[in-house]
């Protein structure tokens, strides 16, 4: 290679590093904008093997995109006419009425528990600091909760357009995701080196059937979660008066995909709202069944619907899910654990592409057996089989050697 070369290699590859900065920082200034084209890119990512199917029965594609995308809107209009109704009654839990209703059970809730305080044995520095803190607590919530009602009731007003502009604007860019998959997709393998086309498309591929299958799995988990927990919230409103269940149940949708802390916090959601709102005499036994259902809901979701939804799942070790959400929490809080164990199932992927030893099945004998025992002048049976394996290699890098002198 002579210098000149070289050095039109090294420029060619400052450039590209030139040109990814330049990418990156756009990218950067830009962010506010990418979370919409993320969502569209998630939902045409969804739907993406449905259209396959439709594609391989013989429809075009921009047939079946007119097909999956109808079934899109109808979903989005189903979903709409149950956001309406937690929208309102979300609304009226914001009302300032309604918060200082709400924050005077709280109060009386307090002052309950505090005369039962009072008769407990403890010391007086430990009674009056425990008294300290709930008198300090209570003053806080009092000043802070009618502040809260008026601005989360003015950003509820002024968000619900940008809510509707970000809808459309998703739903628009995942029509044109869905059309564009197969050209962009296209355009992205032009951009490898011929020879690694093949080993990227085969990796592409897993990636793509395993996140695929997590992301579906994943919705509809997440929408069963929510599901059972809508029906039972509204049957608890209409047996114990129970107030809020649409809001409820699409809290539990939406934040059940989080991990430990998704189920925490409906739990006692579910929980604090039956104590709060259902009637005086029945509050206990509401909130019991709330809590209890919520947990049995949970379990059988995760050990009846998930294990059939996800089949296999991702592939990792249970150590290895707990390692992954707890790095995706350090590097992203809550949102990271959403997307930390996909993440290290596509690594997975990679690793055993590029390893595949990494995926066989272990031997009967330890990898140890093969080295030979030179203290007895002993060799187990899978060394002697890898001793052949290394001779039989030797001897046909020789024979090679050979032809070519």
């Amino acid at each position: 290679m002579n210098p000149k070369s070289l050095d039109a290699i090294v420029l060619r590859y400052v450039g590209f590093g030139i040109l990814f900065i330049g990418l990156a920082v756009m990218l950067f200034l830009v962010r506010g904008v990418l979370p919409v084209f993320v969502v569209g890119g998630i939902i045409a990512y969804a739907f993406e093997p449905l259209l396959q199917r439709l594609e391989k029965r013989g429809r075009s594609r921009p047939k079946a995109v007119a097909f999956v995308f109808g079934l899109y809107i109808l979903l989005l209009l189903l979903l709409f006419s149950l956001l309406a109704s937690a929208v309102q009654q979300g609304q009226s839990l914001i009302q300032p009425e309604s918060a200082a209703q709400q924050f005077e059970r709280v109060t009386k809730l307090v002052q309950t528990n505090q005369e039962k305080l009072q008769k407990l044995p403890l010391l007086p520095a430990v009674r009056d600091a425990i008294n300290n803190a709930i008198n300090n607590s209570t003053q806080t919530l009092t000043e802070y909760v009618p502040v809260w009602a008026r601005d989360t009731s003015i950003k509820l007003v002024t968000g619900t357009g940008v809510f509707l502009i970000s809808v459309f604007l998703v739903t628009l860019i995942s029509f044109g995701l869905m059309l564009e998959a197969q050209r962009i997709k296209g355009r992205c393998l032009m951009l490898i080196p011929p020879q690694y086309r093949r080993d990227i498309t085969q990796l592409s591929t897993s990636i793509n059937e395993l996140l695929g299958r997590y992301v579906r799995g994943q919705l509809i988990v997440c929408g069963t979660f929510g599901a059972l927990c809508t029906v039972t919230f509204e049957v608890l409103s209409r047996t114990y008066g129970m107030q809020y269940p649409l809001v409820l149940g699409a809290l539990a949708a939406c934040i059940y995909i989080l991990p430990y802390i998704g189920m925490a916090a409906v739990t006692i959601s579910a929980g604090l709202t039956a104590y709060l709102t259902a009637n005086p005499n029945q509050n206990m036994q509401c909130a019991a069944i709330a809590v209890g259902c919520c947990i049995g809901f949970n379990l059988l979701v995760d050990y009846g619907v998930a294990p059939r939804v996800l089949g296999r799942g991702v592939g990792l070790h249970p150590l290895m899910v707990i390692f992954a959400l707890l790095c995706g929490f350090e590097l992203g809080g809550p949102l990271g654990t959403v997307v930390a164990v996909p993440i290290f199932a596509s690594l997975r992927v990679i690793f055993i592409y590029l390893f595949p030893q990494l995926a066989a099945p272990l031997p009967d004998e330890s990898p140890e057996a093969t080295i030979t025992d030179k203290m007895h002048g002993e060799t187990s049976e899978m060394g002697e089989r890898v001793a052949n394996a290394e001779a039989s290699a030797a001897e046909g890098v020789l024979i090679a050697r050979t032809e070519k002198t």
